[in-house]
């Protein structure tokens, strides 16, 4: 099942994948849907890992970036791979992990890589460290 919020997508697949689909920028608005909506998946499923489809994102708009920083409690994912991004985007990503981390936020495993296979396969090896280290 797939869910739209504003351009861009997201879907579940179980046991614990969200899986976002970036078009464009994401708006304040949109992030803060999609933040609520994975809210209500954590409730029911503790660990999840996040998928980013990054091909045809361009970051998020100041707003959304000034409610990320605000956010004092941000959906926390054991681990986020994100597959085709730009070096721009990349560089946002980046540096708002950055920002969470020197604000003393918890802050999950990121990995950009270039195919979906990739991050798949890295997501898969986060999961069965997780796991070990139960």
């Amino acid at each position: 099942m797939e869910w739209r919020f504003g351009p861009h997508t997201l879907s579940f697949e179980e046991p614990d994948l969200v899986r976002v689909t970036f078009h464009g920028q994401m708006d304040v608005k949109e992030q803060q849907e999609m933040y609520a909506f994975v809210e209500e998946i954590r409730a029911r499923q503790k660990d999840l890992y996040l998928l980013g489809d990054l091909r045809l994102g361009t970051g998020f708009s100041p707003r959304a970036r000034r409610s990320m920083g605000e956010n004092a409690d941000p959906v926390q994912y054991r681990a986020m791979a994100f597959f085709g991004a730009s070096f721009t985007v990349r560089t946002i990503f980046n540096m708002l992990g950055r920002a969470q981390f020197l604000m003393g936020r918890k802050t999950a495993s990121m990995a950009f890589t270039e195919t979906e296979q990739e991050a798949r396969q890295w997501l898969a090896q986060q999961r069965a460290l997780h796991v070990h280290s139960s």
